[in-house]
């Protein structure tokens, strides 16, 4: 049985069927095949009921709220009336300056075939797509408080529509960033819910099943079916970034770097301006000790952003672990100065490492990361690569044991992350290995 969302529906002299990406005449013209976007685009003015859908609810209902440039949708427009066959005398879709597009053929509501069927079964319910919108908007920027106002504009649009995927796909995908975060180990459980209702509601949607594989992966720590799921998004949607990036994440947390490298390098092939992306590049260098190359990967992220607090710290930890320590030191530094410490933290470090070294300088920028509430929240596995780099194995351990305890989900890559190779000869090693949830 199609789902909701494939079912055929009349639309002024047209006719369109979703499932089979094609739409007719209702005169007996020829069918004429839309690409997904345009079906997409065609799908979201079918459901407006007429109103004037602004760039961003069009960008938010179509393109998942990624950036697109307002060329890219000018031509995606372009296409849609070409292939309604718009012409002069002839206007299918109104364009308003500064306010939007509103849809000028049909009645209003598009008719679907079958019992039972409804206008909110061909196309996104508006009032569920803008609040759609709003969650990712605030998911495209992934601190605590904007992952927490993306949970509540994805569970508004549940509400508001319980049967559109797409919000339960937006649900999922904040559950999982904030699981990753490191803001609860009991949310991955719920992502995992999020994107099972996600494909059994629309089966065809490939970022439900790149969701899945994802929450698959963190939940379970299982890489076959997490595996299943991301290749089953790739097929769907080639196109799409996320499943290339949680494949990376699940081929590294199986120690296979070489896979990782190219998915990690497939999506930012697809994203090239997404510091997510070459962030999530970075560490799988860093963990496959690909040093040198993980630098030149900190370098192109930095010429994107230079302010990137992150971007300078991962570099530091490259130059340091590839030997350059005084290199390495003044980028961690410059990563610690964009992170919000000031003059009056970073001297007694800089005083630090003048007198006791590197060991020393870990030492203290641990002791401060425990300490201090304001500027940032580090993770406890941060606070450990610090302890161990600093001779504290004991309270490495320690770090490292909480971190487990809250199911830290960075803790996949344990047996394979060079900060804690000074460790592996410790008895409490392989205990601790134990305790860790790895994905098998």
């Amino acid at each position: 049985m199609a789902s909701a969302s494939e079912r055929p529906f009349e639309l002024g002299d047209w006719r369109i069927e979703p499932a089979r990406g094609v739409i007719a005449r209702l005169d007996g013209g020829a069918e004429t095949r839309l690409e997904p976007k345009i079906m997409d685009l065609l799908l979201l003015f079918a459901g407006s009921d007429g109103r004037v859908l602004s760039k961003d609810e069009i960008v938010g209902g179509v393109w998942d709220g990624r950036a697109i440039g307002d060329d890219t949708l000018a031509a995606a427009m372009s296409r849609l009336r070409r292939a309604l066959g718009e012409t002069a005398e002839h206007r299918y879709i109104e364009t308003l300056p500064k306010r939007g597009y509103r849809l000028l053929i049909g009645d209003g509501a598009a008719r679907a075939d079958g019992p039972g069927a409804s206008s909110e079964a061909a196309a996104p319910p508006p009032k569920a797509a803008a609040l759609a919108a709003q969650g990712r908007a605030a998911l495209a920027a992934p601190y605590a408080a904007n992952l927490a106002q993306a949970r509540l504009y994805f569970e508004a649009a549940i509400d508001a529509a319980p049967g559109w995927a797409p919000a339960h796909v937006g649900l999922a995908d904040t559950l999982a960033a904030l699981h990753l975060s490191g803001q609860g180990s009991e949310l991955i459980a719920a992502a995992k819910a999020a994107a099972q209702a996600a494909v059994g509601l629309d089966p065809d949607l490939a970022r439900g099943w790149s969701a899945l594989g994802l929450a698959t992966l963190l939940a379970d720590r299982a890489f076959a079916p997490a595996d299943e799921a991301l290749r089953r998004a790739i097929g769907r949607d080639p196109g799409l970034p996320s499943p290339h990036r949680h494949r990376a994440f699940a081929f590294a947390a199986t120690g296979r770097f070489v896979e990782a490298e190219r998915e990690s390098r497939a999506a930012l092939a697809l994203e090239p301006f997404s510091l997510a992306a070459h962030g999530a590049l970075l560490q799988i260098l860093i963990t496959a000790r690909r040093y040198r190359q993980a630098l030149a990967a900190a370098n192109q992220a930095l010429a994107l952003a230079p302010a990137s607090s992150e971007g300078w710290y991962a570099k530091g930890w490259a130059y340091v672990l590839a030997g350059e320590e005084t290199a390495g030191v003044e980028a961690l530094m410059k990563g610690l100065e964009l992170w919000g410490l000031g003059e009056a933290q970073l001297a007694p470090l800089r005083a630090r490492y003048a007198t006791d070294g590197f060991a020393g300088l870990c030492a203290a920028g641990a002791d401060l990361f425990e300490t201090q509430t304001v500027m940032f929240t580090p993770r406890l596995t941060d606070i450990a690569f610090l302890r161990v780099a600093a001779g504290q194995p004991d309270r490495a351990f320690a770090a490292l044991e909480t971190a487990a305890a809250h199911d830290d989900p960075l803790l996949v890559l344990l047996p394979w992350l060079p900060y804690c190779d000074a460790l592996h000869d410790d008895p409490r090693w392989p205990r601790l290995l134990d305790r860790v949830r790895l994905v098998r």
